[in-house]
């Protein structure tokens, strides 16, 4: 969901404050009697700098102090550098100050640091903290609407769980999947209800949960694999390179199956030539990769056709990871006309 502009954007609340102040400083100096050359000219050398200031408070030291939560430290080193950027701009442009004030001023002695700082301090501070807030005011909005749209994600993706899981077709096919099995291997039968019983498991308890260990995950990945080829009746290559021994480390449940599932869904029906899925999945340090590949037929070019893979679970995992794992996590999907590929990298912290 696009957000609005006002709320992204800071640049237009800084320019028009900054004109604000300009002109207000340009008309307070000319209505002492000074000609309006002059006036611009002390409107431009009193609220430029503000500008300057207002930039690196907003844009840099705001968003950093925030990330941290020491708001009280922000507020103390922004009245320093408000304190600072008034000094060096009053003392700089008291010549200039001091000139104009001799030809309004009947005492033009009074024109000096201690008495132009002030004013020029008080107002600074107040500029630079009203971009301040206003600032701080879209931050915490785009905080409410980035945790809003995590909350609508988790709902359709929990929604979209409960169709699979109560979709009949699906069952039915697993359910006479089992029955022809039994007929055949007993043995092989009984490991496939139980397997398929870890998966529904997972799905209606462990999956409503923030955050599992990796290894949970891996191992309803697994029941998955195993079940689907299984049913399959090994119709397809399928190769799994898992991590042989994964560390302690959590991860959203779920983030990781739609790309099988969705492997499964589209692999190729050769009857001519191989029909393969590949899955690896390693740890290196903090980031996990996670690779998912398959053989894919070629598509029919119809016209307003949608992409095979570009289903309803792998839009949901794209938002899912965009708000769980902001900067930390690489997505990528590449379509040839015989392959499809994900490749995805996350940071997760591992506990020693």
């Amino acid at each position: 969901m696009p957000k609005p502009f006002f709320l992204t954007k800071t640049w237009p609340v800084i320019l028009i404050i900054w004109a604000m102040d300009m002109v207000l400083t340009s008309f307070q100096v000319r209505m002492q009697g000074l000609p309006d050359g002059e006036a611009l000219q002390l409107g431009l050398m009193e609220s430029f700098p503000g500008v300057l200031c207002a930039i690196l408070l907003c844009y840099w030291l705001l968003p950093f102090f925030m990330k941290h939560r020491r708001m009280f430290l922000f507020a103390l080193l922004a009245v320093v550098i408000c304190l600072i950027t008034s000094l060096i701009t009053v003392y700089l442009s008291l010549p200039t100050l001091c000139n104009s004030a001799r030809k309004v001023m009947a005492d033009p002695q009074l024109c000096g640091l201690q008495t132009m700082f002030p004013g020029h301090f008080i107002g600074l501070l107040f500029t630079s903290g009203t971009i301040c807030g206003i600032r701080f005011y879209q931050e915490y909005a785009k905080t409410l609407i980035d945790h809003e749209q995590l909350r609508t994600t988790h709902l359709e993706a929990e929604l979209t769980l409960l169709r699979g899981q109560l979709d009949p077709h699906s069952m039915f096919n697993m359910m006479n999947s089992i029955h022809v099995l039994i007929e055949r291997d007993a043995s092989q039968a009984a490991d496939m209800v139980l397997e398929f019983s870890d998966i529904l498991r997972y799905q209606l308890y462990d999956a409503s949960k923030p955050a599992i260990p990796l290894q949970q995950e891996v191992t309803y990945l697994q029941n998955y694999v195993n079940v689907e080829n299984k049913r399959r009746c090994h119709e397809l290559e399928v190769t799994c390179n898992w991590e042989p021994q994964l560390p302690l480390c959590y991860i959203s449940p779920l983030i990781l199956t739609p790309f099988v599932e969705n492997a499964y869904k589209h692999v190729s029906q050769f009857t001519d030539q191989p029909n393969f899925i590949r899955i690896d999945l390693f740890l290196e340090g903090d980031t996990l990769f996670f690779v998912v590949k398959n053989s894919k037929e070629p598509s029919l070019d119809t016209p307003n056709a949608m992409p095979r893979h570009k289903g309803i679970g792998l839009v949901n995992v794209q938002k899912r990871l965009a708000l769980l794992y902001p900067d930390q996590h690489c997505l990528s999907i590449e379509e040839t006309a015989d392959l499809f590929v994900v490749y995805l990298e996350i940071k997760i912290n591992v506990l020693q």
